[in-house]
């Protein structure tokens, strides 16, 4: 009898953390729209989202609670006082945007799965020959990846040989978090983006991912022709065909997305996350029969994909605090006042944003800090390319982080460890590409201060 009333309560609270979820995700979408202080959606979404964290925190994994408790303990040693109920509710106001990115990409990351050309796609990378393997999926990872993110690792995953050896999936894997990891550098889509644009204003935003396109794609072909010596042209081609049936539909949604971004004044989450419903409510009409598979399958994705949504609301919250804080600004000012060349913090963002993910620190707690720091006037450091220092620090760092959904993700769907993902050669190219790239980033800043 005990058991059927605590699975009840159970799943009582599972549907009112999914309704509250919800409702937030609505406020949020409302609040794009039409933010104003009469749009009683916005508190109704303030509430509900808090509800949701509340009974979402609770069913966190361990390693999701030790990333809170290090973001708790980084408040107290900064601000050292509880925050007051108003503070509170603004902080909750400040972090609303993430109620609509999470159910949003999980949208886009289910559609994306049952679209015909996407298993096209998986098919013809599924029939690569072992030499150009790892270039196909760390290709196709980058720019699938760029608009699904960790949607990737399920449709990569899909594709490898049901009795692959352990060395065939770690590379498989290895090539796909390299590939999906690297679009961070110029994809809107990612949270970096997102969290970029709370300390760098839009212009200088959008100049420094476009900076990213450069970075991005000089990783791209010096790493997969590093991983893959024996690649010739006609296996690099083969590999760029895995892409063919897809390309013309990614192209489009990423004009779309830039395109409301730029015409309507939106940062880049708020476009994604007003564009993308109606793309896929597009699809619906013309493919009725997809509605519900599409609407079942997101509705699970809500309910298992909670810890990025938690971690990411906390860290927001926490840097919310300490950048309205008095006595937390007085600490950033002692660090302005080191006499340290601008050049070097260009090189100093991504390197300690990796290192510090080497020990499970996530790059959102990381960047957090960093820029409340480095955006300071007293640095003077050009806004586009600090932009895109924190972008490749995001990149590398959940590269290598094994707090990084990415890590998490593609180690359960390639059944490999994520000791192996993030301390093995991933370890190593993410080292270097956050140094190589930040010493780019510098003598572009020498160079334009001549």
């Amino acid at each position: 009898m005990n058991s059927e009333k605590n699975l009840y309560i159970k799943n009582l609270i599972e549907n009112l953390r999914i309704i509250f979820f919800l409702i937030s995700w609505i406020a949020s979408i409302s609040a794009i729209i039409w933010n104003s202080e009469k749009n009683f959606l916005i508190e109704s979404g303030v509430i509900s989202f808090s509800l949701f964290l509340i009974l979402t925190v609770i069913r966190i994994k361990r390693q999701s609670v030790l990333i809170i408790l290090f973001l708790l303990s980084i408040y107290g040693a900064i601000v050292g006082q509880f925050p007051t109920l108003i503070e509170l509710i603004e902080a909750v106001k400040y972090i609303l945007i993430f109620a609509g990115l999470i159910p949003t990409m999980g949208l886009v990351k289910i559609t994306a799965q049952r679209l015909h050309t996407v298993k096209k796609s998986q098919f013809l990378l599924s029939q690569l020959p072992k030499e150009s393997v790892t270039a196909g999926f760390q290709i196709t990872a980058h720019f699938f990846g760029a608009i699904i993110n960790t949607g990737v690792f399920a449709i990569l995953a899909a594709a490898v040989p049901a009795r692959s050896d352990p060395k065939y999936r770690l590379r498989a894997a290895e090539a796909s978090l390299r590939g999906m990891s690297s679009s961070a550098t110029w994809s809107p889509f990612f949270v970096a983006f997102v969290v970029g644009q709370v300390y760098i204003d839009p212009i200088s935003s959008w100049i420094g991912l476009a900076l990213g396109l450069l970075l991005g794609a000089s990783f791209s072909i010096i790493s997969v022709l590093i991983f893959n010596r024996k690649l010739d042209f006609k296996k690099f081609k083969s590999s760029l065909s895995c892409l063919q049936p897809v390309f013309p539909t990614l192209s489009i949604i990423m004009m779309l997305v830039i395109g409301s971004a730029i015409i309507f004044g939106l940062t880049a989450l708020s476009a994604v996350i007003i564009t993308m419903p109606i793309l896929i409510g597009l699809y619906l009409i013309v493919k009725p029969s997809e509605t519900k598979p599409i609407s079942i399958e997101t509705f699970s994705y809500l309910k298992t994909n909670i810890d990025d949504v938690v971690i990411i609301s906390f860290a927001m919250m926490v840097g919310y605090f300490v950048t309205n804080n008095a006595d937390s600004l007085t600490i950033f000012m002692q660090v302005n006042h080191l006499t340290i060349p601008k050049w070097s913090v260009l090189v100093c963002i991504p390197l300690t944003m990796t290192v510090l993910s080497f020990v499970g620190i996530h790059p959102v707690i990381s960047s957090t800090i960093l820029l409340s720091t480095f955006s300071s006037t007293d640095f003077d450091i050009s806004a586009p390319l600090l932009m895109q220092a924190h972008l490749l620090g995001w990149c590398t760092g959940t590269m290598s982080s094994i707090a990084s959904l990415s890590v998490i993700s593609c180690s359960t769907l390639f059944r490999i460890s994520t000791n192996h993902l993030c301390y093995g050669a991933n370890g190593y190219t993410a080292i270097f590409f956050a140094f190589l790239g930040g010493i780019s980033l510098a003598f572009s800043s020498l160079i334009s201060n001549l």
